[in-house]
C-alpha cells in the first residue's frame, strides 16, 4: 500500500467511525505560527488573553520528523450535555457545551495508531492551535463568531491534531475560508451579551467573551453581567444564535445528577482526593474534573440568576 492509499484509508476510516479528518504536511506548523504571531503583531489579541490560551501551543513537535510528514486532523461530533445539581432541594440543570469531552480524542488516536503501526509509522497528540489548523486544511471554515464550523456538524464537534512520520503525499493546505451564510447575517453578533463579536473586524475581542473568564481561576470583572451566565463553563450564546447551528443546537445528551450532598462538597470547594469516589465518576464522566476549583464559583453564578 502507498503512503497516498494509507493517508486516504486514514480518511475513510475516521469517516466510516462517524469522524472527519484531514491531512497537512508538517511543513505548515511554521504557517500556523506565523498566522498566531502576525496577529499578535497586529495587536488583535488582548495580552492576558494570549498569555493564557495562545501562547502554550508546540510549533516544534515535528523537528525530529523531517519534511513533508503529516499533521491529522480531526473533528469528531459532540452534543451539548445537560448535568443537574441539586442545591436546597431544588434542582440546577447546567449546560456543558460541546468539545469540553476529550473521551473521544482518546478513540480516534487509537483508531489511528491501529492503522499505522503495521505499516511501520507512528503517531502523537500534536498541542497546535487546532481551529486555525482545521479551516486551513478545508476540514472546516471561520463563523463570523470565530468558531469553526464542519460540514455536517456545525459548531458541535470536538478538535483533535495529532503529527505521524507517515509522509504527506496529498496536502490540503489552503487559505482561511468563512461561511457563506455569514456574509448577510450577524445573529451572533446580536446575541452576544459582552459585545465580543464586533462589526469593525473579523476576529472576535476574545477579552470580552464569557468562556475566558468562566474558565479562569480568577473572580469575574465587575463588568460582566451576572445575567449572561448561560453554562457550567463556556458559553452557547453565539452557538445557539447561529443559524447554521439549526438542525444541532437541539441536540443534548442526559449527563448524571449530583446529590444534595454532592452539590454541598461542591459548593464547599472539597478537594477531589476527599469527594466521594461517585462523585468523582460523575465528574470524569463530565470531563469537568479538571474545573474542580471553579465549579462553586460558577454554581454559585448559575444558582443566582435562577433565583431571579
Amino acid at each position: 500500500m502507498t503512503t497516498t492509499d494509507l493517508a486516504a484509508k486514514l480518511v475513510n476510516a475516521l469517516e466510516h467511525n462517524g469522524y472527519k479528518g484531514k491531512v497537512v504536511s508538517t511543513e505548515h506548523c511554521k504557517d500556523l505560527e506565523t498566522d498566531i504571531n502576525a496577529l499578535y503583531r497586529q495587536g488583535l489579541f488582548d495580552e492576558e488573553f494570549f498569555s493564557e490560551e495562545l501562547n502554550h501551543f508546540d510549533f516544534r513537535v515535528t523537528e525530529n520528523l523531517g519534511d513533508k510528514k503529516s499533521l491529522i486532523i480531526t473533528a469528531a461530533p459532540q452534543p451539548q450535555v445537560r448535568a443537574t445539581f441539586t442545591l436546597a432541594e431544588k434542582e440546577l440543570t447546567c449546560i456543558i457545551p460541546p468539545t469540553y469531552s476529550y473521551a473521544t480524542d482518546a478513540k480516534i488516536e487509537d483508531l489511528l495508531r491501529r492503522l499505522l503501526q503495521p505499516a511501520g509509522f507512528h503517531l502523537k497528540k500534536a498541542k497546535i492551535p487546532c481551529k486555525l489548523l482545521a479551516v486551513r486544511s478545508g476540514l472546516a471554515r471561520y463563523g463570523k463568531n470565530n468558531i469553526s464550523y464542519a460540514e455536517g456538524l456545525g459548531s458541535f464537534y470536538r478538535l483533535a491534531a495529532f503529527v505521524s512520520d507517515l509522509p504527506c503525499a496529498e496536502d490540503s493546505w489552503g487559505e482561511v475560508k468563512t461561511l457563506e451564510e455569514c456574509n448577510d447575517c450577524d445573529a451572533c453578533a446580536r446575541a452576544c451579551p459582552s459585545g465580543a463579536i464586533g462589526s469593525e473586524r473579523f476576529l472576535i475581542h476574545a477579552e470580552r467573551c464569557l468562556t475566558f473568564y468562566n474558565e479562569r481561576h480568577q473572580d469575574f470583572p465587575a463588568w460582566l453581567n451576572p445575567s449572561w451566565h448561560n453554562c457550567l463553563v463556556g458559553c452557547m450564546i453565539c452557538q445557539t444564535a447561529c443559524p447554521a447551528n439549526k438542525t444541532f443546537r437541539k441536540q443534548v445528551d442526559e449527563g448524571p445528577l449530583f446529590s444534595e450532598k454532592e452539590s454541598a462538597c461542591l459548593l464547599q470547594n472539597v478537594s477531589q482526593d476527599e469527594l466521594p469516589r461517585e462523585t468523582v465518576r460523575k465528574l470524569d464522566q463530565l470531563n469537568m474534573t479538571e474545573y474542580l476549583n471553579i465549579l462553586k464559583r460558577n454554581l454559585q453564578a448559575l444558582a443566582a440568576k435562577q433565583k431571579h
